[in-house]
């Protein structure tokens, strides 16, 4: 009767820790997040480094520009990966085993000169528009919203390399059209480069006034397809909770990104959170907007998405995933 009641015992004990061991066992998560209003999404998380579980420790690297995020969608050697959407459908339809897990920005994109009482798309009839992002989201809504619009002469657009290229060009000659996205907006608009005398056409408005759609899920974040259910979950919420705080306190936010060198002045970024559209809206409720918006990249080049709009097995759905 002892043996028996010994076996029971140890029996019993075997089975309570064979039951729990992913509870018990460390989760690691690698996370890359490009500097810009993405990054801006996390700061209040990257700064505090909320709990995601005892058992749970994580590291953010950020990034300048998008060659770093195709190399580790590639490598599969981050967890978590914040990108444009477009790019991670591109790199999804060539089998890299990632899903979209949310939006965190909701379009930041603007077009910017000098010397107009009222600046509008009527006034770019005929004119030059010095672009960055050939082929990439910029490009697609901007096209989008040209097209939409009727000119006796189309503008011409100019590509350079960056929106910092950009950037440079309007400060040589504040008459130059240019189209920006925040933070470098912002910076533009500091006392001591363009200041008041900067103009905007804000590009959120006019996609608004021709799809009938007020923003469009322009970044988002990107998850290992066999990434822990609860972990991703808390991340998620922290990361929606360091959003909801970046819109409340935006100078919080901001001073915290200069603590984190993301390389821009507190100024500018107390200025570029309201106008980045910073907002977390989770895969399933993101797919009816992001559809509408793929379907324009169809209809306008089809590369950009990887051919066709991404199927069921793109979205993160909690527990059905």
């Amino acid at each position: 009767m002892k043996r028996m009641n010994v076996f029971v015992v140890i029996l019993f004990f075997w089975l309570l820790t064979a039951c729990t061991p992913s509870e018990q066992e460390p989760i690691h998560l690698n996370i890359m997040v490009p500097i810009g209003t993405p990054a801006l999404t996390q700061t209040h998380m990257q700064s505090t480094m909320p709990s995601l579980g005892e058992h749970v420790t994580y590291e953010i690297e950020t990034v300048f520009g998008t060659d770093p995020l195709v190399a580790a969608f590639g490598s599969h050697s981050y967890d978590i990966i914040f990108a444009p959407t477009n790019l991670g459908a591109k790199l999804i339809s060539t089998g890299v085993d990632y899903m979209f897990a949310g939006t965190v920005v909701m379009g930041n994109l603007y077009l910017a000169s000098t010397g107009y009482d009222t600046f509008s798309l009527d006034d770019l009839e005929g004119k030059t528009i010095v672009a960055f992002g050939q082929n990439a989201t910029p490009d697609v809504v901007l096209q989008v919203v040209l097209n939409a619009h009727q000119f006796e002469i189309s503008p011409i657009i100019t590509y350079v390399d960056s929106v910092s290229t950009a950037q440079a060009m309007i400060l040589q000659d504040p008459e130059t059209i240019v189209l920006m996205a925040e933070p470098a907006l912002s910076v533009l608009g500091l006392p001591s480069n363009l200041g008041e005398d900067l103009d905007i056409i804000d590009l959120q408005e006019e996609w608004d006034q021709i799809t009938g759609n007020p923003n469009y899920p322009q970044a988002g974040v990107f998850v290992k397809s066999d990434i822990d259910i609860d972990v991703l979950d808390a991340y998620l919420r922290a990361l929606q909770d360091s959003i909801d705080m970046a819109n409340q306190d935006p100078s919080l936010v901001a001073q915290m990104a200069v603590e984190l060198e993301y390389g821009f002045p507190e100024a500018v970024l107390i200025t570029a959170i309201p106008r980045s559209n910073l907002a977390y809206l989770s895969a399933i409720d993101s797919q009816v907007p992001l559809e509408r918006y793929f379907q324009y990249i169809l209809d306008w080049n089809p590369a950009l998405i990887g051919g066709a709009l991404p199927d069921s097995t793109f979205y993160y759905n909690g527990e059905e995933s």
